[in-house]
């Protein structure tokens, strides 16, 4: 397995759903839960618990639940389908790629569900998240791509009983994984200077005022 490096991974990892029909093998799927627990842990609780999914009928069930939501989203187009196209291009790109896997769910090679105890934290999900960011890292630096995807949670009652899942566990997030037809690369981002400020909220940092548009990006890509 190539490491393609920290900092590159990190400035080229895209949200990509679309997926080819390659197997993720155990070996890379131990790697990517293996690399999430490495995480940090809120009073070292590590009460992460993740579910793999690869069996087909219980894809089937999540690809027909996650049809709701998407459905209330496309209501807003429903007088003008077109007006999606009009989107700016980074919207627009995004919300088709939500669209393809809204379509294409059941055929995602694994999904990823993530749980944590109820009531163990004081912020919810606050142990949890960093273990989630350090699996799509991990799957972005062998080359597999994934992304939040909550739509099948529309349905989180159904998809408790059929994955059998204590009430005592909260689901936190759904991860579609798989190798991703499109490729990773540069990501369009607003530059630090425009979220970032120095002591008080607005106050402009003047360092990061110094910086290009693109900050650091050309050291790593």
């Amino acid at each position: 397995m190539n490491d393609p490096g920290l900092f590159q991974t990190m400035y080229t990892a895209r949200a990509l759903r679309r997926f080819t029909d390659q197997t993720v093998s155990d070996e890379v799927l131990f790697q990517l839960m293996d690399a999430a627990i490495r995480a940090p842990s809120g009073q070292n609780a590590q009460d992460w618990r993740f579910v793999i999914v690869r069996d087909q009928a219980l894809k089937d069930a999540m690809h027909e639940w996650a049809q709701t939501p998407w459905l209330r989203y496309q209501a807003r187009y429903a007088d003008n389908p077109d007006a999606i196209d009009e989107l700016p291009r980074s919207q627009r790109l995004s919300l088709r790629s939500v669209e393809y896997l809204v379509q294409h769910f059941r055929e995602t090679p694994v999904v990823i569900l993530v749980c944590g105890m109820r009531g163990r934290h004081s912020t919810p999900g606050g142990s949890a998240f960093p273990a989630v960011q350090n699996l799509l890292l991990a799957a972005a630096g062998l080359g597999l791509s994934g992304s939040v995807f909550n739509f099948p949670l529309s349905h989180e009652d159904e998809l408790r009983e059929r994955l059998a899942i204590p009430e005592n566990n909260q689901i936190y997030c759904v991860l579609p994984i798989g190798y991703p037809q499109d490729s990773h690369g540069p990501l369009g981002r607003k530059p630090v200077k425009a979220v970032v400020y120095a002591d008080q909220f607005g106050q402009p940092w003047d360092y990061a005022e110094q910086q290009g548009d693109r900050g650091f990006e050309d050291r790593w890509i």
